[in-house]
């Protein structure tokens, strides 16, 4: 009878595995952002009160892309501009597609620029970006992008932005490309 428990135990424990492993497959096939992490100036949202700021990452290409789709979330709203050009104004919320800008026309031989506005008015929200270029270079939201309190200031502050986590967190979950 011992031996019945045990090998019971046994093949229950498995399942669970299996069963595990089985979900881990399908939530990574739900990552569509790549090693993107949520960002935001802060981790610490002490009180509820307006926020605004501007992140942005620095990076160099060979050549101009001939597409490159630039995935976007900021909850709870903000815009994204590369190399001075600016794309429409996103409103986000958990369970809101990721916006996603073909910005291959904005980008350059050579040195380049994202920066992303996010504003809040409760200081609280998140920012997740993932860029794909030809050749399989990817430009994510992690602790490489910097954090500027003023527009006037992007490019001259060398504040890291905090880093929440990479998908699934909650409140957003795994964000997803809408389907049309």
């Amino acid at each position: 009878m011992p031996a019945v428990l045990f090998l019971l135990a046994a093949l229950l424990l498995a399942a669970g595995a299996l069963l595990s492993w089985v979900r881990a497959a399908r939530d990574r096939a739900n990552l569509v952002t790549d090693g993107a992490r949520w960002i935001w100036f802060t981790l610490d949202v002490y009180e509820q009160k307006p926020a605004r700021f501007w992140t942005w990452r620095d990076f160099a290409l060979d050549a101009a892309p001939p597409k490159a789709d630039a995935k976007l979330f900021v909850d709870p709203g903000g815009s994204l501009t590369v190399n001075g050009s600016k794309f429409p104004r996103v409103e986000q919320r958990p369970g809101s597609p990721l916006a996603v800008f073909d910005v291959a026309s904005a980008l350059a031989a050579g040195p380049n620029r994202i920066v992303i506005e996010a504003e809040s008015p409760t200081g609280a929200g998140g920012i997740l970006f993932c860029l794909e270029l030809p050749g399989g270079l990817k430009i994510i939201s992690d602790s490489t992008w910097r954090i500027a309190l003023s527009e006037a200031s992007v490019g001259k502050e060398d504040r890291r932005a905090a880093v929440w986590g990479r998908p699934p967190m909650y409140p957003w979950g795994y964000p997803h490309v809408a389907t049309h």
